[in-house]
């Protein structure tokens, strides 16, 4: 990345305030920013290092006194985070940009395989029978893609990663390492004091502009499919268990475990170590605190934590009380003694 102060500024569409002509070629901490480097102040408790920063720009709010930096560059927008996710958006892109458009001597590809336009397949990749991949796709070593897997336009695929048959993935699909797609649902049926296998015949699902999480899995359906809506994205460690079904824009942090056939609607929340039971519904707007363990449907637009569940405030309440356990106890204890003596 080379940029001019004031071509930076340009692309966030902030204002410049300070030297237009500085030359940036990097990204950093306000801590350890040099003067060719770009930080940004997107909390107020970081303010001192701001002021201290040898960064050459710094991205602050609108509603920042810009009186406080002096002999300082800055450039004033309405976001500072997002204005900074543009810049390292642009330092992503051009590493990707640099890598090869080539299919490594070593992959192997199936001859009734359709492979897109502008395609990276690294080392080792194993590529079945039927599959389409669509333009522009970056297939990293070490990647395996059953039959009759579908992938769309855009997509990157890190090493390590599994799909297994007939999953279908949208654009711009981002899918980190060691992530599983497709693995057999948890299906087993005990009979007569035996377990049996449930054959796991469905497939996954994955809408457009998802981002799926190292060491994720999701697995496939037990028939029909587990489906993940368009923008989720899904942090490392997360289980998602056969016929899951999650909607658009949801937030899965890391290890949290949902059980099968539950439903998840738009715009869901669902913080780290959570763990959903199987077939419920939880609805659209949703926020699931850390380490809730959720048992019950859950209603449009409802906060709840705790396990049990309980609405968020209540939850926090119980929480704090908690705390104060021992000292009720010896309380209760004193009043029962005092009771018992009279």
């Amino acid at each position: 990345m080379k940029l001019t102060t004031c071509e930076l500024a340009k692309i966030v569409s902030g204002e410049l305030i300070g030297d237009t002509d500085i030359i940036l070629t990097g990204v950093n901490s306000l801590s350890n920013a040099r003067e060719n480097e770009i930080s940004f102040l997107g909390n107020l408790k970081y303010l001192q290092d701001a002021l201290t920063t040898k960064a050459g720009v710094i991205l602050v709010g609108l509603d920042i006194e810009t009186s406080k930096f002096q002999r300082k560059n800055i450039i004033k927008v309405v976001n500072p985070q997002y204005s900074y996710s543009l810049i390292l958006g642009l330092i992503e892109k051009e590493k990707l940009e640099e890598i090869e458009l080539k299919i490594h001597s070593s992959a192997s590809i199936s001859d009734t395989a359709v492979i897109g336009a502008n395609t990276y397949i690294g080392q080792n990749v194993v590529i079945e029978k039927g599959v389409k991949l669509g333009n522009n796709a970056k297939i990293f070593p070490n990647v395996y893609i059953g039959k009759n897997v579908v992938i769309g336009n855009d997509c990157i695929i890190y090493p390590n990663v599994v799909i297994r048959e007939g999953t279908v993935i949208g654009d711009r699909v981002i899918i980190q390492p060691g992530v599983v797609i497709g693995g057999d649902g948890f299906g087993f049926a005990n009979i007569d004091g035996k377990i049996h296998k449930i054959p796991q015949i469905g497939y996954v699902k994955i809408g457009n502009d998802v981002e799926i999480g190292a060491n994720t899995t999701i697995d496939r359906a037990t028939f029909d499919s587990t489906k993940i809506g368009n923008g989720t994205k899904i942090d490392n460690l997360v289980q998602i268990a056969h016929n899951v079904e999650i909607g658009e824009n949801c937030i899965i942090v890391a290890q949290v475990g949902i059980a099968g056939s539950t439903h998840i609607g738009n715009n869901v929340t669902i913080a780290g170590q959570s763990g959903l039971v199987g077939h419920l519904k939880i609805g659209n707007n949703v926020t699931i605190a850390s380490q809730a363990g959720i048992s019950g449907n859950i209603e449009d637009g409802q906060q709840v934590g705790g396990n049990p569940m309980a609405p968020l405030n209540q939850s926090i309440k119980i929480r704090a009380l908690i705390r104060k356990l021992p000292e009720i106890y010896n309380d209760l204890r004193k009043i029962k003694k005092d009771l018992w003596d009279k």
